[in-house]
């Protein structure tokens, strides 16, 4: 399939040649860590301020995390879940299937079906995951101590503001541009209930 050079909205999809200077870095590494620059980093090129924020807020968690990369990508995948982003939620699958993560079918299965995991520890932190998301980080000390009951740290819990911060940047993009899914992801996507679209859902402000 040809690679398209703007999304439907006449977001630019860059390559390296295009890109702002400041998006230089981010999309060579993307190339060189997956072989291709996915189209997501392409469309977040054209604001070099979103895409190095993205990139690094991505490495840092890798790097620096309470949380282990299967514990990431089960929060990032669960927020893109939650904010029916098509984009994500088939990028996060493929990259499980790329041992990026390290997470088992299994896993991704839960998080796209709305299905309990075999590990009670995960539910605890998608739970909490999507609580953070849905009241804006607001709760009950008790909803507090269940997560950290469940055997995760304090430190553990901003580690999950930081994940869904980095899922906030990337779907709410997405959903602006219409990000197109990448032939590489495209298997992973085919079963979902919703794609980026001008769709809104009820009590937001109707698009055009």
């Amino acid at each position: 399939m040809t690679q398209p050079d703007a999304t439907e909205r006449d977001f630019p999809i860059h390559t390296a040649a295009s890109a702002p200077e400041g998006s230089q870095e981010p999309l060579a590494w993307y190339l060189d860590t997956f072989g291709m620059v996915p189209n997501l980093a392409a469309v977040l090129a054209e604001s070099p301020a979103l895409l190095t924020s993205y990139w690094q807020t991505q490495n840092n968690l890798l790097a620096d995390a309470a949380l282990t990369r299967q514990e990431i990508n089960i929060v990032q995948t669960s927020v893109a879940h939650a904010n029916a982003c098509q984009y994500c939620v088939a990028g996060h699958t493929a990259l499980r299937k790329m041992e990026i993560f390290d997470n088992t079918d299994e896993q991704l299965v839960a998080v796209r079906q709305d299905k309990p995991f075999d590990d009670p520890k995960l539910d605890a932190l998608r739970d909490f995951a999507l609580l953070v998301l849905r009241n804006q980080g607001r709760m009950a000390s008790s909803q507090l101590q269940a997560f950290l009951e469940a055997g995760y740290s304090r430190r553990a819990a901003l580690d999950v503001v930081a994940c869904i911060a980095a899922k906030v940047m990337t779907n709410y993009a997405n959903q602006i541009a219409l990000t197109p899914v990448d032939d590489a992801f495209a298997p992973f996507a085919s079963d979902l209930p919703y794609r980026e679209d001008r769709t809104v859902r009820t009590g937001t402000i109707a698009a055009e």
